[in-house]
């Protein structure tokens, strides 16, 4: 399924009022189409996890278009991120999504990247999904990552959706 666009993407940072890298954007927008309040975009899984190149076409374009704005910046170890935000802050109009994109907005972003994970790959059909994130991405796991993903999933599974999310805590 696909039909995601530029305002889509404007309006879930018009809803989170900012949203700092990329990479939880993508997390963002994959929770939303496993909940089933998503726009439509199609997700697959690369390096980092549920990963879309409709996503970043559509998310360029926003920012082409001025519906958001973006402002690069350099991270402590070198690399670079991104914060997009939008001039006014506004929900979305549909009371889950919002949640669902606060929560994501909120968390730790290693906590966020392994949850998503872990519900994309249950959806996908891993039986242990938990397992299979830990043997995927060893160096995300250790300290309190994982147990702070597991009560972040806990919080996603909270919110009433269309489509429930994956049982996996």
């Amino acid at each position: 399924m696909s039909g995601g666009t530029a305002n889509d993407v404007a309006s879930v940072i018009r809803s989170a009022g900012k949203i700092v890298g990329r990479t939880r954007l993508q997390k963002t927008m994959s929770l939303l189409e496993m909940a089933g309040v998503g726009y439509g975009f199609a997700f697959d899984y690369y390096k980092f996890g549920p990963f879309s190149d409709e996503l970043v076409i559509s998310l360029d374009r926003a920012v082409d278009l001025k519906y958001i704005t973006e402002d690069e910046k350099r991270a402590s170890w070198g690399g670079r991120y991104s914060i997009f935000t939008a001039a006014e802050s506004q929900p979305t109009g549909d009371r889950a999504r919002d949640e669902l994109i606060m929560l994501a907005r909120d968390a730790d972003a290693v906590a966020l990247e392994l949850a998503v994970t872990a519900a994309f790959l249950a959806r996908e059909g891993s039986p242990d999904a938990w397992q299979e994130v830990a043997a995927r991405k060893p160096e995300k796991i250790d300290g309190q990552h994982l147990p702070e993903a597991k009560a972040l999933y806990a919080k996603f599974l909270k919110v009433r959706t269309p489509k429930p999310l994956p049982a996996i805590v």
